[in-house]
């Protein structure tokens, strides 16, 4: 498989732990907490999920594994990493908005998103950053245009 893939897969793996932990806390003091991971944290829980899911499942779509991602199937991974960056943002505020404490009662921001905000710049940046060759380079503006083509 090529690096490319094996790195977007990697960063996918990270985003789906990042759903499955924790992304609410409530803590009700002496009476204990609970925990809200993305599927009981609506609708955006579940779109950074789908967003996991496709960039995940996008690379099983050519039949060589063994050459660079194609173009089309490129900008789909990048759309992909780009949602889930959006929408595990879009988590954080709501998250930290919501975040209240006094005398041990509130509400806490877990885990879950950070994870998944971290697994999406990785999504979104594995396509630039990966050559075709496997070589690792820093993108710029040019190479980002070339990579676009």
């Amino acid at each position: 498989m090529h690096k490319q893939r094996v790195f977007i897969l990697v960063a996918a793996g990270v985003g789906l732990l990042g759903c499955l932990l924790p992304w609410q806390i409530a803590s009700a003091g002496f009476f204990g907490t609970l925990s809200y991971n993305a599927f009981s944290s609506g609708w955006v829980g579940y779109a950074t999920l789908l967003g996991v899911l496709a960039a995940a499942g996008i690379i099983f779509k050519d039949t060589d594994k063994t050459v660079v991602l194609p173009a089309d199937t490129r900008k789909v991974v990048i759309v992909a990493g780009g949602a889930v960056v959006l929408f595990s943002l879009l988590g954080i505020i709501i998250i930290s908005s919501n975040a209240t404490g006094n005398y041990g009662f509130g509400i806490s921001m877990g885990m879950g998103p950070i994870l998944c905000l971290i697994a999406g710049v990785g999504i979104l940046g594995v396509p630039f950053a990966i050559k075709g060759d496997g070589s690792f380079k820093m993108p710029t503006k040019d190479s980002i245009k070339e990579d676009m083509k």
